[in-house]
């Protein structure tokens, strides 16, 4: 009997210690939070881009990151999969380049905007009393929510309404008279064009789809006929887009007279998505102040990549030629970045210092991303002032060295600071973009020939020798041997009968 009483009161005990432990562990661990993050829900950025684009990015990884696209390799870029939806959204119908250009926004500003909401709750983030990871949680998934909204409110101001005092459509008016006559005033003697085969930077010569010039002046002379009908064509899309009358030449003045949609609205917006993540007062409002200035902040890339023309490559080039390209941007083109700052000075709403979580430089940057099939020569410098005197050009050549099929997407970016990481680069959200396509360089089968030849003489030369030695060895020598054998001495007697 006492032995039956010791096992049934060992049971009990053990399950009263189970219950307890249970207990506590539910206890420590507090309710189930809607913002945890399992592993199913993490992926790679390059993943992400693989799995929903035509393509892949893996090639391009070294040059994404050399250019300051991305921070490092995007298969060591951990991402939500809501992050990755919003980076397709961004990019509807985008390359694998214009996808990572996006990751390299998405990463950035998640990060500013997370420091913000630290900064300001003094790292409690979700203001339960402790400083733990459960406040990094809620900064990354309240960050993210807060970009989001800001990102969405602003695309549908236009739809909406919510604008102060004009719309984002309209400010991407620019007559297409104007732009041309941007193009036309660069070459004024209305010059030559025509061949792919472009002259030096410094010849003022007529050859080349934009002219021969470094950074085309009204005396280079030179030919454009092409970029004229190429800038007419893109600006009147860009008017079209804009819904603006796009009538009476030179109307940069009237284009200048309307706003960027409302940034309170954004905030607003931004802020309750951050408090519904599980982020405190003082959080949410630093995350929305700092998502509505980042989502500002790319429409106003967005406004100045509507006022540029683009006279594009041929997208089909012969073996080793050579094709000019130039984007034109018309002055004044910087009245939106100004109108950026003007909005930044008079925000709103509570902890409005970290509305300067980001700021926008007077400064453009255009390069091409490619493989390296492609010989790419900037004639222009890299970095150009917004907004300048007279229009910004960037003019390049490029030489089809390497037959085949080559990606090639045109990256027009700018120069940020943040107060918290320093300064860095945003690209523009180019939807359409100015240029991201393939360029198809063919051959003739003679020049297929020869060039496998040239490249790879350093190995069929040696074969050739070998085989060369090998017809000696076995067919020259014994031949040679046997016509040069002497010929054995007649017996005189043998011939007598």
């Amino acid at each position: 009997m006492s032995s039956y009483f010791d096992k049934s009161l060992k049971a009990v005990g053990l399950a009263a210690t189970v219950a307890i432990v249970g207990v506590l562990s539910l206890a420590c661990s507090g309710p189930a939070q809607g913002y945890k993050v399992t592993d199913d829900d993490l992926l790679t950025a390059e993943q992400c881009i693989d799995n929903n684009t035509a393509g892949s990015v893996e090639s391009f990884e070294e040059d994404l990151v050399a250019e300051g696209l991305v921070n490092t390799e995007l298969n060591k870029i951990p991402i939500t999969r809501g992050m990755c939806e919003e980076i397709i959204e961004r990019t509807p119908g985008g390359s694998p380049i214009a996808r990572a250009a996006v990751v390299g926004n998405l990463t950035q500003e998640l990060q500013i905007i997370k420091e913000s909401m630290e900064d300001a709750s003094g790292k409690d983030v979700n203001g339960d009393g402790m400083i733990n990871a459960e406040d990094n949680k809620t900064a990354d998934s309240a960050s993210f929510a807060a970009a989001h909204a800001a990102q969405t409110a602003l695309r549908r101001a236009p739809e909406e309404g919510s604008t102060d005092g004009g719309g984002v459509g309209e400010l991407n008016v620019e007559p297409a008279a104007y732009l041309q006559d941007v193009v036309q005033g660069q070459y004024p003697d209305g010059g030559g064009g025509g061949g792919s085969e472009s002259p030096t930077p410094t010849d003022g010569g007529g050859g080349g789809r934009g002219g021969g010039t470094e950074s085309p002046t009204p005396t280079d002379g030179g030919g454009g006929g092409k970029a004229t009908a190429t800038a007419s064509a893109t600006a009147s899309a860009t008017a079209n887009a804009g819904g603006g009358d796009g009538g009476g030449g030179g109307g940069v003045e009237g284009a200048q007279t309307t706003a960027l949609p409302s940034r309170e609205h954004a905030r607003t917006n931004a802020s309750r998505a951050a408090r519904e993540e599980g982020a405190d007062k003082e959080a949410a409002a630093a995350g929305g102040q700092c998502a509505a200035t980042v989502g500002l902040a790319d429409v106003t890339l967005h406004l100045l990549h509507g006022r540029s023309a683009f006279d594009p490559p041929a997208k089909k080039l012969h073996w080793k030629d050579r094709d000019r390209t130039q984007v034109v941007m018309t002055p004044n083109a910087g009245a939106p970045i100004e109108h950026l700052k003007q909005e930044l000075d008079q925000a709103e709403g509570p902890v409005k210092d970290e509305a300067d979580c980001m700021q926008l430089e007077n400064q453009m940057e255009a390069l091409f991303i490619t493989d390296d099939a492609l010989d790419i020569t900037l004639l222009d410098k890299r970095k150009k002032e917004v907004p300048p005197e007279n229009p910004i050009t960037w003019t390049w050549d490029i030489f089809a060295s390497e037959m085949g099929q080559h990606p090639l997407y045109l990256n027009v970016r700018a120069p940020v600071y943040s107060p918290k990481q320093g300064g860095g680069f945003r690209a523009v959200a180019q939807n359409p973009p100015l240029f991201d396509d393939n360029i198809t360089v063919n051959a003739t089968g003679w020049e297929v020939f020869t060039n496998f030849v040239a490249s790879h003489l350093a190995v069929l030369v040696p074969s050739l020798l070998t085989i060369l030695t090998a017809i000696v060895i076995l067919f020259v020598l014994p031949w040679w041997r046997r016509r040069h054998q002497p010929r054995e001495l007649r017996d005189p007697s043998s011939g007598a009968s």
